[in-house]
């Protein structure tokens, strides 16, 4: 059974690391993966998710990675994170319209790609895609919203 929800056009409440997420085109939100040398990164990504799902209104998130690997996370980073995500999977799957992650690199590009097939259905019920440009990422967004 799908549950529908109204989009809320203006964001309400505790508002993320404005420094990490950009709201400007709410309910699309362009976030930037911190870096590993950034203080808090993975508790300022994780609470800023937690302000997205507080909204309880369909959004979708348009990543801009980081310029280190996924797989170059300090464990006990992945492990909060991967906790984090089993707590509120459910909540990312009700609201969450889509995960688009930015890149020009032809070989980040098939990365992200493999990693998205690994995952996309098995852990996230929206759909995952990478965009080449801010442009198509904002089209994709808006083609996951339905508007």
């Amino acid at each position: 059974m799908t549950i529908s929800h109204s989009i809320q056009k203006t964001f309400e409440g505790a508002e993320p690391d404005a420094v990490l997420f950009d709201l400007g085109a709410w309910p699309i939100v362009h976030v930037r993966f911190p870096e590993l040398d950034e203080e808090d990164r993975v508790s300022r990504i994780l609470n800023g998710l937690k302000c997205l799902l507080a909204q309880q209104t369909p959004f979708v998130a348009i990543w801009t990675p980081a310029s280190h690997d996924h797989d170059d996370e300090p464990h006990e980073d992945e492990r909060t994170s991967n906790i984090w995500i089993k707590q509120n999977r459910d909540a990312l799957n009700t609201y969450c319209k889509g995960y688009l992650y930015i890149t020009q690199d032809p070989e980040l590009r098939d990365l992200l790609t493999k990693r998205i097939g690994t995952i996309s259905g098995r852990l996230f019920d929206f759909p995952m895609a990478v965009a080449g440009s801010r442009e198509d990422a904002d089209r994709q967004a808006n083609e996951f919203l339905n508007v």
